[in-house]
C-alpha cells in the first residue's frame, strides 16, 4: 500500500521544525505533499527541496488540491501544527492494511495543562460517541472511499466536519489509540471554553444551512493567521 500525507500550511515557521523532525521517521509514508496557501514568513524556505504545491488560502481548498496531487492508495491529512510520531503513522498504515477505510488518531495537545487535557478528552470522546473526528486529530482515509464521498469540500470553514459527515454516512471511523500532538493555539487565542462553545454553535448553524462564508466571518481572525 502506498500512503500519501497531505499537509496544508500557511505561515507555519514556528510549528514546522517539530513537524519535520517527526516526519523524518515516517518510514511507511511514500509521499509527503505540502500545500501552501500563500505564506509570507519562512515557511516556503523551510520546505525547500520538499514537494510543495500552491493553492488559494483555506484548509478546504488546500486539502482538496493536495489530495488531487497525491498518488497513494490512502491519504492522511496532517495539520502543519501537529506532530505525528512514527509509531502513530505506522499504526495508521497497519490499520489500513488490516481493512480500515477511514479513521483518526487520538488527540493530545502540546500544552499539557488541565484545561487542555479536558479539551482533548472531549474531542476524543466525540469521535467515539458521534463518529466525527476533526482535522487536528489526523484523519486518514482510503483513496477509494475518499473519492466515493466526493473528497474534501473546498470551503473556508467546516471542511473537516463535512468530510467526516460524508465518510461516516458510509461507515464509522476506526479511532486509533496512538497519539497526535497538536498545538492548542486556537484555544490560547480565544480561551478554551469560548472556543469549544463557539465551534459547537458554528456546527449547529452549519447544519441549519447558514452559508459557510458567513460562518468563516464569525469564526474570526484566529484561524485566518494559519492554514
Amino acid at each position: 500500500m502506498k500512503l500519501s500525507v497531505v499537509t496544508p500550511v500557511y505561515n507555519e515557521e514556528e510549528a514546522l521544525p517539530a513537524y519535520l523532525d517527526a516526519a523524518v521517521e515516517w518510514d511507511c509514508v511514500s509521499e509527503l505533499i505540502f500545500v501552501d496557501g500563500g505564506s509570507t514568513d519562512r515557511t516556503l524556505e523551510m520546505l525547500e527541496g520538499l514537494d510543495v504545491v500552491h493553492s488559494e488560502k483555506g484548509r478546504g481548498a488546500q486539502c482538496r488540491l493536495g489530495a488531487e496531487c497525491a498518488t497513494g492508495d490512502a491519504i492522511v491529512f496532517v495539520h502543519g501544527d501537529s506532530v505525528v510520531p512514527a509509531r502513530s503513522m505506522r499504526a495508521i498504515y497497519q490499520a489500513l492494511q488490516s481493512g480500515a477505510q477511514w479513521g483518526s488518531l487520538t488527540l493530545r495537545f502540546t500544552t499539557n495543562t488541565l484545561d487542555r487535557k479536558i479539551g482533548a478528552w472531549a474531542a476524543n470522546a466525540r469521535v467515539r460517541w458521534t463518529g466525527i473526528p476533526f482535522g487536528d486529530q489526523t484523519v486518514y482515509v482510503t483513496r477509494a472511499l475518499y473519492e466515493q464521498v466526493g473528497g474534501v469540500p473546498p470551503v473556508p470553514i467546516m471542511e473537516d466536519y463535512e468530510l467526516s459527515r460524508r465518510l461516516k454516512a458510509v461507515c464509522r471511523p476506526k479511532q486509533l489509540r496512538e497519539k497526535v500532538y497538536t498545538s492548542p493555539r486556537r484555544f490560547e487565542s480565544v480561551g478554551n471554553v469560548r472556543a469549544m462553545v463557539q465551534m459547537r454553535h458554528l456546527r449547529h448553524l452549519y447544519r441549519a444551512g447558514v452559508p459557510v462564508e458567513e460562518l468563516a466571518r464569525m469564526y474570526g481572525e484566529g484561524r485566518h493567521n494559519h492554514a
